[in-house]
C-alpha cells in the first residue's frame, strides 16, 4: 500500500460515532438493568460517606461470564465517588484486575507506589500496608478496592486482603474491598474465613431478552451514527445474547459489524454481517485475556493449539504441545523455556479457562499417569488464526 492508498483508507467515512463504546472497559454514563445491584452496594457502602468512623466493607459480586460484573463495580465506583466529593470526603478508587496482578504483593506495591511514591522494596506486604494506610489517615483519604478475577490469588492472599480492618484496626483500615468473580471460580477459593470476612454477596443472572434489548439499544446510539442499524437486527442480536447468557457476545458482535461496514465502505449493518459475526464470536472463550498474556504464554497456548490440530483429537498431551511450543518460538527467534516452566504455563492457562486439563491414567495395563489438554469453548484452528494476528503485530 503507497501512502496516497494508506490516506485513503483514512478518508472514509465510518459507520462509528464513538467505537470506544463497544470497548468490554467502557463504563457507560446510564447503567441499565442492574438497579437492585447498585441499590444493594450504595446501602452497604453509604456508611463510608456518613460516619466518621469510615467503616471497612467488604463485598463480593458473583455470576458467569457476560452478566455485567464489572461494567457494575466500575459503574458504581465511578458514581459513589462523585457522590462522596460532593460530600466533601476524600475517596480514592483503585481497579485491579488479577490477570495483571496475579499476586497479593503485586496490588500492595502497585497502591504503595501510587500513595507513598515508593517502590516497595526492601518492604513486606504488612510494612508497605502500614505505610499506605498511615498515608491515608494523614491525608483524609480512603480507597475503594476493586478486585476483578479474585480467584486468580490463592485463598490465604485473599483472607489477608479482606482481613486488613482486623489485622489493623478498624479506626486505621481506611480501605474498603469490591471483589468480583464468576461464580464456579470463586467456590474453588471460598473458604469459612473468607466468608466470615465478607459482609455481602450479590450474584448477577444473565439479562433476558427485554433487558438484552435495552442495553443493546443504549449502546448502539452511542456507538452508531444515525441510520447504521435498524431495530430488527438489535433484536437479532439481543436473541443471541439471551441464547448464550452472554451480553459480552452482542458487543463484540456489534463492534465486529461496525468494523467490517468501514473496512467494506458499507453505511448500514445487515443480517448477513450478524450471522458471520455471530459465528466467528465465541462467547465462552476469554479473549479479552488471551490479550493480557505475555509472550511465554501466548507461546504455550499456540504450541497446545497446533498440537490439537496435528493430533486431530480431542486431546492433545504436554510433550506434544511442548515440541510445537519450541517450533513457534524458534518461527519468531524467541527463547523456548524449559518443559518445567512449560507445564507451569499450561496451569495457568487452566486456571484462566483458557483450556482445560486432567489427569489420566496411561492405560489399564501400564503404571503412570499424563496430562490431558483440551480447549472447550473454541476450536484450535481459530485461536491459531487469532494467535497468528497477535504475533504479526507484536513480533513482525
Amino acid at each position: 500500500m503507497d501512502e496516497n492508498k494508506f490516506r485513503a483508507e483514512f478518508s472514509k467515512k465510518s459507520v462509528f460515532r464513538q467505537a470506544s463504546s463497544l470497548d468490554f472497559s467502557y463504563v457507560p454514563d446510564t447503567l441499565y438493568c442492574r438497579d437492585e445491584t447498585i441499590k444493594e452496594l450504595i446501602h452497604n457502602f453509604r456508611r463510608i460517606i456518613e460516619e466518621d468512623m469510615q467503616p471497612t466493607i467488604n463485598i463480593l459480586i458473583t455470576g458467569k461470564g457476560g452478566v455485567g460484573k464489572t461494567v457494575t463495580a466500575r459503574y458504581f465506583g465511578k458514581n459513589f465517588r462523585t457522590i462522596a466529593l460532593e460530600n466533601n470526603v476524600k475517596i480514592f478508587i483503585e481497579y485491579f484486575n488479577c490477570i495483571n496482578f496475579r499476586s497479593k504483593s503485586k496490588i500492595i506495591r502497585e497502591l504503595l507506589a501510587k500513595y507513598t511514591h515508593g517502590s516497595g522494596r526492601g518492604f513486606s506486604d504488612d510494612e508497605a500496608i502500614k505505610l499506605i494506610l498511615s498515608k491515608l489517615i494523614r491525608d483524609k483519604g480512603y480507597i475503594l478496592l476493586i478486585i476483578d478475577e479474585i480467584h486468580l490469588l490463592k485463598p490465604k492472599e485473599v483472607w489477608a486482603l479482606l482481613d486488613i480492618a482486623e489485622s489493623y484496626g478498624h479506626q486505621n483500615a481506611k480501605l474498603s474491598i469490591l471483589l468480583i468473580s464468576r461464580t464456579k471460580d470463586w467456590m474453588r477459593i471460598e473458604t469459612e474465613r473468607i466468608l466470615s470476612r465478607l459482609n455481602s454477596k450479590i450474584k448477577l443472572s444473565p439479562y433476558n431478552y427485554e433487558e438484552s434489548l435495552k442495553i443493546l439499544k443504549y449502546r448502539t446510539e452511542i456507538a452508531f451514527k444515525d441510520g447504521v442499524i435498524s431495530d430488527d437486527i438489535v433484536e437479532m442480536i439481543a436473541q443471541i445474547v439471551v441464547q448464550h447468557g452472554n451480553m459480552r457476545h452482542g458487543i463484540e458482535i456489534l463492534r465486529k459489524c461496525g468494523l467490517y461496514s468501514d473496512k467494506e465502505g458499507f453505511d448500514h449493518i445487515t443480517a448477513d454481517m450478524v450471522r458471520e459475526a455471530s459465528d466467528q464470536v465465541y462467547p465462552t472463550f476469554r479473549g479479552d485475556i488471551v490479550d493480557k498474556l505475555n509472550d511465554q504464554e501466548l507461546f504455550a497456548l499456540y504450541g497446545i493449539a497446533q498440537s490439537l490440530l496435528t493430533r486431530e483429537e480431542p486431546y492433545t498431551i504436554v510433550d506434544d504441545a511442548f515440541e510445537q511450543y519450541n517450533i513457534i518460538c524458534e518461527t519468531y527467534d524467541m527463547d523456548s523455556h524449559v518443559k518445567m516452566s512449560f507445564r507451569k504455563y499450561v496451569r495457568q492457562l487452566d486456571e484462566l479457562k483458557i483450556i482445560a486439563t486432567k489427569t489420566v491414567r496411561i492405560n489399564e495395563n501400564k503404571r503412570g499417569r499424563h496430562l490431558e489438554i483440551t480447549m472447550l469453548d473454541i476450536p484450535p484452528k481459530k485461536l491459531l488464526e487469532l494467535l497468528d494476528n497477535i504475533f504479526e503485530k507484536k513480533f513482525q
